[in-house]
């Protein structure tokens, strides 16, 4: 079983799919448009929804597809707070 401070990694897929939910309905207000706009709104759910599936790639036995798929999420991240700063 795969595990990361000791919890087991289906436990912190089932933690970031909660929050990719939770920020579903909360994020930053602001006057962003386009692309930034997407990112605003999208970027932070869809980072954790990425690092969830994440974590149940590695829970399932494949570390090398779950790396890239965490790699997925920092330009997601990186993309919104991008927009958060700048909007």
């Amino acid at each position: 079983m795969v595990k990361l401070l000791g919890v087991p990694a289906f436990v912190w897929a089932g933690l970031c799919l909660v929050l990719s939910v939770v920020w579903v309905f909360v994020w930053p207000s602001g006057q962003a448009t386009g692309l930034l706009w997407y990112a605003l709104r999208w970027g932070h759910s869809l980072t954790w929804l990425l690092l969830g599936v994440a974590a149940a790639t590695a829970a399932l036995g494949a570390p090398v597809a779950a790396q890239r798929i965490a790699l997925l999420a920092l330009p997601a991240y990186a993309l919104f707070l991008y927009a958060t700063v700048t909007v």
